[in-house]
């Protein structure tokens, strides 16, 4: 039986919670160069007419984020305090900024400001975190760091908003087609732990230029964005996972020989046919089931190299679960997945393999969903410049690496169950009204051990 917290208890953990200043001591911890990384970013501005420094217009876009203010106008309302400029102060290091930078301040700069930048500042975090080797034990089969690929849509306009919009129709409900114009994103996350699934890299599903031919869309993103991970990881041993408009021969052959990658891919009948008869074929011919696996005690079984018998090049490895599940009524239905992966498949991997395989939902349920629905609000519209609105949800995805670590390490936040959203309203609380004092700065500077579960 779990005990329920009093509430003398919560507001003794409360206490403990020393907010803001707790999250800039594992934002130090984490990654102490940040503000030299903002700082040696490319600064497209005039030097002769600035007053605030990179440091002080990235460190107050993620304050933006983790603070839950979701419209540029709000983060000024709530910015505008002295403990909020003399915070901002001790995280930029300049040391005689008068008063917060106006949010036309902060889109001026992203307007200019190259996502490449943006871009390179979150190789440098990601690539931190996997030098640190806190998160090797979270590797798929002792060895593979697992990406998981998947799009959504970020903005849709009724006017066209600029040359890169991608175009679609619908039928209005009198019947009448309409044209919508809107702006989508592929999204490829590492995951470092059971809650914390970061950006790797990001990749905008955009036309070139107005009247394309054929539009941009997530296979050709896909592509690009697996050459630029090569690229920024060369050495990562990956294993690449997405839904079944992955399965197909040539995005498992790229993946194969020209990156050297490993892949987990959803099946479905209707991508690959003679793949699913093959593995019918060898459940008919009888198949070692493995039982109670995962948490919902089901069953699972396997077969390797299931393209040589459907006569195909590309050989792949099937496997499958199944669990009992009821309905509101109380009737028992089954629930059944399948997967296609370059992994040897064996009866001791299986489980591991299957719990890895369903969790490429993280990226849609801890992370799309929680980015447009929780505190960031990645649907938005900061700023109708086509390079700002880049350069807004790349500072989100940072933004997200810090509250997930945050978050992650922060035990008073376990041990009261908060929700993200009240984490994050307590941040804001924190950030306008805590002086953060000398001994805060030496507690947040000092040398500290954080231990993540």
């Amino acid at each position: 039986m779990v005990l329920q917290m009093t509430k003398e208890e919560r507001r003794k953990h409360k206490k403990r919670d020393r907010g803001i200043v707790d999250f800039m001591m594992v934002m130090n911890h984490f990654f102490h160069s940040l503000r030299e990384w903002i700082l040696e970013m490319d600064d497209p501005r005039n030097q002769s007419y600035i007053r605030y420094t990179q440091a002080d217009l990235g460190y107050m876009a993620i304050l933006k984020n983790v603070c839950g203010q979701h419209s540029m106008r709000e983060m000024e309302e709530n910015f505008n305090k002295e403990t909020c400029i003399d915070t901002l102060r001790i995280l930029s290091g300049h040391q005689t900024l008068e008063e917060m930078p106006h949010y036309d301040t902060l889109n001026y700069y992203l307007e200019r400001l190259s996502p490449e930048c943006l871009s390179e500042l979150r190789r440098k975090m990601v690539t931190s975190l996997i030098r640190g080797k806190q998160f090797n034990r979270n590797r798929l089969l002792g060895k593979y760091w697992r990406v998981i690929l998947d799009g959504t849509g970020l903005f849709c306009f009724k006017e066209k908003h600029c040359e890169n919009c991608l175009c679609t129709e619908r039928r209005t409900d009198d019947g009448k087609k309409e044209k919508l114009y809107y702006h989508k994103v592929l999204e490829a996350k590492i995951v470092l732990g059971d809650s914390i699934v970061i950006s790797l890299g990001t990749e905008f599903i955009e036309n070139e230029k107005e009247d394309v031919e054929k539009q941009d869309c997530e296979t050709n993103a896909a592509k690009r964005l697996m050459e630029r991970i090569k690229k920024d990881y060369p050495r990562l041993p990956i294993c690449i996972q997405g839904d079944a408009l992955y399965a197909t021969e040539p995005m498992m052959k790229l993946c194969r020989e020209k990156y050297h990658w490993a892949y987990i891919f959803t099946q479905k009948d209707t991508r690959q046919k003679l793949l699913d008869e093959g593995f019918e074929w060898i459940k008919s011919g009888g198949v070692k089931k493995v039982s109670v696996l995962c948490e919902e005690k089901g069953t699972g079984c396997y077969a390797n190299h299931v393209e040589e018998v459907a006569g195909k090049k590309e050989n792949m490895n099937v496997f499958e679960y199944e669990y009992e599940k009821k309905d509101k009524k109380g009737k028992k239905y089954r629930v059944g997945f399948r997967w296609i992966s370059s992994l040897e498949l064996t009866e001791k991997n299986l489980e591991e393999m299957i719990k890895a395989a369903r969790g490429r939902w993280k990226i849609e349920n801890e992370g799309f969903n929680n980015q447009k629905n929780g505190i960031y609000r990645i649907e938005h519209l900061n700023s109708r410049n086509s390079n700002a609105m880049k350069n807004h949800y790349l500072l989100t995805q940072i933004s997200d690496i810090l509250m997930q670590l945050y978050l992650s390490w922060n035990p008073y936040i376990k041990k009261l169950k908060q929700t993200v959203k009240n984490t994050s309203s307590g941040l804001l609380e924190s950030f306008r009204g805590l002086t953060v004092t000398a001994e805060d700065v030496s507690y947040i500077y000092r040398y500290t051990t954080v231990y993540l579960e």
